[in-house]
């Protein structure tokens, strides 16, 4: 395939050999130098990668909407973005138009999912089609799996059917924010030792909602509190200080200790980073104001 493309391509120019697979289809993201020839670029790489491959698309712009999808430009093969994907043992149905989904972090779910066990119950609080929900679900006693997207939250009920874990995942398809309020708010709060927050763009400003989630709790109640995976991008100098930073301003708390990592370079100087840190007491018994405590004068 690369020595087609280096024939047939200008001379110099970059030979744009790698893709992510997604079941059937080959997403690619051309440079702008390549989308003059990207329909003849498409057509080498169906050529040289069918049966396997049935679908060429392209990324056409960043992800800016609340749901995660991409713009998509089919430009080879069939036209359907509904696909299965096997990880992890599992198959996930997907349809790449209305929905999320990242191959290449197959390996950051592994080694989230190597971290839990059989005595864990999961909070995963932007889990799309269930890639870490579904999987989550063969190790620990029980998972609540959400999702903005009402699509997203579809095909993740599909998927947990297709994979028989429908009795060990319960579905919630609310805001991120609003979903920590009120499952933290409910009985099933105590039971809680994991949170996933694998939204890189915006999962560290929903830690504001777990201020005050055991405030009406007595201490003694609360054996164990929350582990929290917390998954954000940066294009600082030094990245973990940056992402620990924004995490200790929405929690509001100055003494948090972070374990961080970084995930992978996703764009020249921009990284995805995981942090992992114990929900500090400070923070879930902090005492949250009301309207009436803003405005009640000072003495």
């Amino acid at each position: 395939m690369n020595e087609i493309l280096e024939a047939l391509l200008p001379k110099g120019m970059i030979v744009p050999s790698a893709f992510e697979t997604v079941g059937h289809i080959a997403h690619l993201n051309l440079r702008e130098e390549h989308l003059p020839y990207k329909k003849l670029i498409a057509k080498v790489v169906l050529d040289k990668t069918k049966p396997k491959i049935q679908t060429v698309v392209n990324k056409m712009d960043m992800i800016h909407n609340d749901y995660r999808t991409m713009q998509l430009e089919v430009l080879a093969g069939n036209r359907s973005l509904v696909t299965t994907v096997v990880e992890n043992g599992l198959r996930f149905s997907v349809d790449l138009a209305t929905v999320y989904w990242n191959s290449r972090l197959a390996t950051e779910r592994q080694r989230l999912l190597s971290g839990f066990t059989r005595n864990d119950v999961v909070c995963d609080v932007f889990c799309g089609v269930g890639p870490i929900a579904i999987s989550a679900a063969k190790i620990v006693k029980r998972v609540y799996a959400n999702d903005l997207n009402p699509h997203a939250v579809e095909y993740l009920e599909r998927n947990i059917v297709l994979n028989k874990l429908d009795k060990k995942i319960q579905v919630f398809n609310m805001d991120g924010r609003r979903f920590i309020k009120s499952l933290f708010a409910s009985e099933k709060a105590l039971s809680i030792t994991q949170v996933v927050m694998n939204l890189p763009n915006d999962a560290a400003e929903f830690l504001d909602a777990f201020r005050g989630i055991y405030e009406d709790k007595p201490k003694g109640m609360v054996h164990a509190l929350p582990v929290i995976h917390v998954y954000g991008f940066s294009k600082a100098r030094d990245p973990e200080f940056d992402f620990h930073e924004r995490i200790r301003i929405a929690l509001m708390e100055v003494a948090v200790q972070v374990e961080m990592r970084r995930v992978r370079l996703v764009a020249p100087g921009k990284w995805m980073l995981c942090a992992m840190f114990t929900l500090p007491q400070s923070v879930a018994f902090a005492r949250t104001m009301t309207v009436k405590d803003k405005f009640r004068p000072r003495s």
